[in-house]
């Protein structure tokens, strides 16, 4: 398994060229042998250009496109997204879930700092929601969610992305992406999809879908320059032309937008998301 290659943390005292060279802030990496990095650049050149797009018309959706360098066969330096901690970090210094972390960590429900907070996740959330039904990450335990100090959500690790999973695709994670109970509990307050976060959510899912709609054959075109790379992710079925019909380029806007809302909705306490994170708990100790 690939949490048993350990790597190594560097952090490094970067100097700001463009600015005031007496400006030295930390900057860590991690030194990684044994997994193919060329992936992970894959996803998260995917991933940019999800971002660029929904700069450009104007969306307020987050992502974050974390630096990777390949450096030579199944080796390379990744860069720590900072001010971070991942779910399974929150996990193991507070008790309760996300709710109840966001209330310790910015106060109660309804403060500016809370509901600032939960903004942050939601936007975050949905852009990593749009990201996730295209580019299919698998693996998506709480070892590779991160939180940033802000309660931005981040998703790292790509190692399983299009046609590939871990355990030789026994579908465990059959949601296109990752919405778990404590998740919905921070965008749903209501329980019953009928609060106002829960449909802002849903709005920016759609808008954001939409938006990368627009801009298919670009994000094709990414993904297929490394068609001929040998990575695992073209290795078996028809990760292209999979990846084509997940943009539903017959449909109509409106079909397109009620596909998305499905997607959400399907998402929402999916059982099997509950089932990988209980088995991540029992196999590696990965808090759920």
């Amino acid at each position: 398994q690939s949490a048993a290659k350990v790597p190594i943390m560097i952090t490094f005292n970067v100097v700001d060229r463009d600015g005031d060279h007496n400006d030295v802030k930390p900057q860590a990496c991690i030194f990684k042998v044994g997994d193919d990095c060329r992936q992970d650049v894959l996803a998260l050149q995917v991933i940019s250009l999800l971002r660029d797009i929904f700069q450009a018309v104007g969306l307020n959706l987050y992502l974050f496109p974390y630096g990777v360098l390949p450096t030579g066969a199944e080796r390379g330096i990744i860069e720590v997204v900072p001010n971070t901690r991942s779910r399974s970090q929150m996990g193991e210094t507070t008790d309760g879930g996300l709710y109840e972390i966001f209330q310790q960590d910015y106060g109660p429900v309804g403060s500016t700092t809370f509901e600032t907070a939960r903004e942050n996740f939601l936007i975050s959330s949905a852009g990593y929601a749009v990201a996730s039904l295209l580019l299919q990450p698998k693996d998506r335990h709480n070892g590779n969610l991160l939180f940033d100090d802000v309660g931005r959500l981040v998703h790292i690790d790509f190692g399983f992305i299009l046609e590939t999973s871990p355990g030789g695709n026994m579908r465990f994670e059959s949601a296109h992406f990752k919405l778990s109970h404590e998740m919905t509990q921070l965008l749903d307050p209501s329980g019953v999809m009928k609060s106002k976060t829960w449909h802002q959510f849903v709005s920016l899912c759609v808008k954001g879908y939409l938006a990368a709609r627009r801009y298919m054959d670009g994000i094709i075109s990414t993904v297929q320059m490394m068609l001929d790379s040998g990575l695992p992710c073209f290795s078996r079925g028809d990760p292209i032309g999979n990846l084509r019909k997940r943009f539903h380029p017959e449909m109509s806007e409106r079909e397109a937008a009620h596909f998305m809302i499905h997607v959400c909705t399907d998402a929402y306490n999916k059982w099997t998301t509950a089932g990988y994170d209980l088995i991540q708990y029992l196999q590696q100790g990965i808090e759920k």
